[in-house]
């Protein structure tokens, strides 16, 4: 099984989850697109030592949105052009939220659509965070990408019981027991 980490944002924790699920359920990692050091990569190196990992899709030094560093350091690639790995069990972690740029007319969500896998949609609450959880679970939707859980990050319950009223989309906790829920959705499908 190969799956998506998503997100409704950048730094909402991606790479941390990717890390537990790595560690936790013994999957393999790759990062499509990686813009700046330190690499999310070292970051799963260093908490999941056992973890093999393959060399990201697209490596961009500028720490900015692919597309943006992508122009400044003079590559010519396109997103669609990025092959993932071949694993039976892998984590695909994307760079920033569903829209953010791989190329000059490819965002992340296209790259999905184009090759189907499901996903793990990650949030984070701030100001705003409801308005995108929601418009990211809805795209999805919209986009035939099934969702296998949001993990949600937060520190009170408001955002999470009104997404949830809101979306009735289950949401998992974003704490030292996310690996177990989750692993329980995961084997369902394998």
């Amino acid at each position: 099984m190969q799956i998506y980490i998503s997100s409704i944002h950048t730094d909402v924790g991606k790479t941390y989850l990717s890390a537990r699920i790595c560690k936790e359920l013994g999957f393999d990692y790759f990062k499509l697109i990686q813009a700046g050091t330190p690499k999310d990569s070292d970051i799963i190196a260093q908490f999941s030592p056992k973890t093999k990992i393959f060399k990201e899709g697209i490596f961009l030094q500028t720490p900015v949105s692919p597309h943006k560093a992508r122009t400044l350091e003079g590559l010519n690639y396109k997103a669609f052009d990025i092959a993932l790995p071949q694993s039976d069990k892998l984590i695909i972690e994307l760079a920033g939220g569903l829209f953010s740029p791989i190329d000059d007319e490819k965002t992340m969500i296209d790259f999905m659509q184009k090759f189907k896998r499901p996903t793990i949609l990650v949030a984070k609450d701030y100001l705003g965070s409801i308005n995108h959880t929601i418009l990211s679970i809805e795209t999805l939707k919209q986009k035939d990408i099934p969702i296998l859980a949001l993990v949600l990050k937060s520190e009170d319950n408001f955002s999470k019981d009104f997404i949830q009223k809101y979306t009735q989309f289950p949401i998992i906790e974003f704490d030292d027991k996310v690996c177990k829920k989750l692993s329980k959705i995961i084997k369902n499908l394998l």
